[in-house]
Formats: C-alpha cells, structure tokens, sequence
C-alpha cells in the first residue's frame, strides 16, 4: 500500500476537482444544494481570489480534497481563513483522511500568517464532530428564507 500523500493540487487536477465538487454538493450540504453546473461557477471566484484546494493521494488514487483559501468578511479583525469544502469519498471515509486535510489546510493558514479559520458546516453534517475535535465552534447561525413568486412579500410577511 503507498503511503498517503497531501499536496496543492496542480491547474489541471483544480480543473477536474471543480467539476467533481460539483457532483457532489447534494451529499455535502446534506441535501440544501442541488448538484448543478451553476455550482461550478460558484467556485471560481474563490479560485481566483486565492483560494485553492489541497489534495489527498495513495499513489495516483485521489481519496479527498479541502477547497481552502482567505475569507473576505469585513468584520473579521485579524488575517482570517476559510475552508469552504472537505470532501472524503465513501470508501475512504472513517480512516482518518479528512482529519488529516483538515490539519494541512490549518498547517497552511498558519504558515501563512492567518490568526484564524472558518468553515460553514450543514446541519446534520457528520463531519461537525471533526471540526469540533479540532478546536472549532459555533460562532453564528445562517438562516435563509425562500422568496416565493406566487406570494406577495406583504402578504407573505405583514399578515
């Protein structure tokens, strides 16, 4: 058996790991965020804003990625990073390989001088215990509402 290897995934290896994140945004949303091609434009901007995604290999067997890279929130007060996915396929899950992109990508942040990380993690997520044994914690709830076209905002909110 290789040994496990984690590493910046090249130009090309971005270009196919966009397409795969979009193949499955469903599983790792659980289920808020449709697959769809849209999902892939969605992630270029973070590319370009400097993000990038770290890889896990045995040999040439692509196991998982981390999609990481600088958060832009102006509320932030310090230099502040942001995982935006961490994806293990099914058959390599409960091995120990996502802990191990998580540590590489805050191995990353800290060896570029960010005083802090953030992540956005779904309810009902099992990977929560993860970022929770590595010293993550809730900080603050999203909530969405769906604006629906056949009701009227008064209607739907002044009554």
């Amino acid at each position: 058996m290789s040994r496990l290897i984690i590493r910046r995934a090249s130009i090309m290896e971005t270009n196919e790991l966009l397409k795969m994140t979009v193949n499955v945004m469903k599983e790792s949303s659980m289920g808020f965020v449709e697959n769809s091609e849209s999902g892939f434009h969605a992630f270029i901007p973070l590319l370009n804003g400097g993000s990038y995604y770290l890889v896990s290999l045995e040999g040439k067997m692509l196991l998982g990625w981390a999609l990481i890279g600088p958060d832009f929130n102006p509320l932030n007060t310090v230099k502040t990073g942001s995982i935006s996915s961490l994806y293990v396929f099914p058959a390599y899950r409960q091995k120990g390989i996502g802990k191990k992109l998580m540590q590489a990508a805050l191995n990353d942040f800290k060896n570029q001088g960010y005083k802090k990380v953030l992540l956005n993690v779904f309810s009902g997520n099992p990977a929560k215990h993860l970022y929770e044994q590595l010293g993550f914690r809730d900080v603050s709830t999203v909530m969405e509402t769906e604006l629906l076209e056949e009701v009227s905002l008064e209607d739907r909110y002044m009554t």
